[in-house]
């Protein structure tokens, strides 16, 4: 699983602190800090090129995804740009359906 953090609210002026980062201590987790968007660029290029695909209903800001769980099949290639099984936020909100796709995709 990767968490990727964002500069987007007014008090993200920068990387995350250790404390930040330990509100999701599974070790199978990578952290890091993305501060030019380059993952949520090429998440939106990625739904743009394959529809239908999940599309959050919430979560953007100044033209960037944010607060969002997303879930890819394990077999994708990101090469091929894949579709995601499941896409919605804010992640406090969407933990019920993210654990069933995830219960169902295991």
């Amino acid at each position: 699983m990767l968490v990727v953090w964002e500069p987007i609210l007014p008090t993200d002026w920068s990387a995350p602190s250790g404390s930040t980062l330990g509100r999701i201590p599974d070790a199978r987790v990578k952290q890091f800090y993305d501060p030019n968007h380059v993952v949520s660029g090429k998440l939106k290029e990625f739904a743009a090129k394959h529809t239908p695909q999940p599309e959050p209903l919430c979560c953007v800001r100044k033209g960037f995804y944010w607060d969002q769980a997303i879930v890819y099949a394990r077999q994708v290639h990101w090469a091929d740009a894949p579709a995601s099984t499941f896409w919605d936020g804010p992640v406090v909100k969407i933990i019920p359906a993210l654990e069933k796709t995830l219960n169902t995709h295991q």
